[in-house]
């Protein structure tokens, strides 16, 4: 079983493509959270991993929440992996989820990193088409090494990106995400067409549509950024940040 979450697609490519190897089956956690579903029967041979970006050095808020509601039936101490997928860097957020399982009575038992495209718009500008290839043809080669890992059981630290100093990284910035996740920001345009998928994407149910025009109902978000990007008009911005920043969804998978 791969819980997986993925807002621009990163992760859910990762997540695709490692279970097309250990045919194990991919649950969405933006689905079972909007469904409250948070009850899983586990196998006594089956794999669990959990495959989601990074966020400044730590892990989504999602993600924090669904390990804290989530009830495994079964569990006897089978094989669990983390997959991050990072811009560059993946400070310790494997570390924030080992303690987190450590609280349920689990151990995590592999961690592996994928670099992937940054697209965080408030501070980066998304490459071009022929970088964002390359960029993906690397990280395939991460994600296949991981997959035959996974498959084969393989326990220990396969992590090349944690970067310098990780648990200095994470604890440095992790807090102004934990405590920065206002919807505030969020910013839209006349280009609006009142089509709802900003609405139908998020994780948390923290948009709902007032006279055709998006609004935030919730002072808090995942801050995944899947509404900006997949917004079919552009007409959803992080304050002014990105609006030449370009917008992203990872072209090698459905949405």
């Amino acid at each position: 079983m791969i819980f997986y979450f993925s807002a621009t697609g990163n992760s859910k490519y990762a997540a695709q493509r490692i279970a097309a190897v250990t045919e194990d089956r991919l649950v969405s956690l933006r689905d079972a959270v909007r469904a409250r579903s948070y009850r899983f029967s586990v196998g006594r041979d089956e794999r669990i991993g959990f495959v989601a970006p990074v966020y400044f050095q730590g892990l989504p808020s999602i993600l924090r929440f669904f390990l804290d509601k989530l009830q495994l039936e079964g569990y006897q101490e089978q094989y669990i992996y983390l997959v991050m997928t990072c811009g560059q860097w993946t400070g310790g957020a494997a570390d924030q989820l080992s303690k987190l399982l450590a609280k349920k009575g689990m151990a995590l038992s592999a961690q592996f990193a994928i670099p992937m495209v940054d697209n965080y718009v408030p501070a980066f500008t998304i490459p071009g088409e022929e970088e964002t290839e390359r960029i993906l043809d690397r990280a395939e080669a991460y994600i296949d090494e991981a997959g035959r890992a996974v498959r084969s059981r393989g326990a220990g630290d396969y992590n090349r990106c944690k970067g310098p100093a990780p648990s200095l990284q994470t604890a440095a910035m992790y807090p102004s995400y934990a405590r920065g996740r206002s919807t505030r920001p969020f910013v839209v345009t006349d280009g609006c067409i009142g089509c709802g998928l900003c609405q139908e994407i998020c994780p948390c149910g923290a948009i709902t549509l007032a006279g055709g025009q998006p609004l935030w109902t919730k002072p808090q978000c995942v801050r995944c950024l899947a509404c900006l990007h997949r917004c079919p008009t552009g007409a959803i911005h992080w304050k002014k940040a990105g609006e030449d920043r370009g917008r992203y969804f990872n072209p090698r998978v459905e949405p």
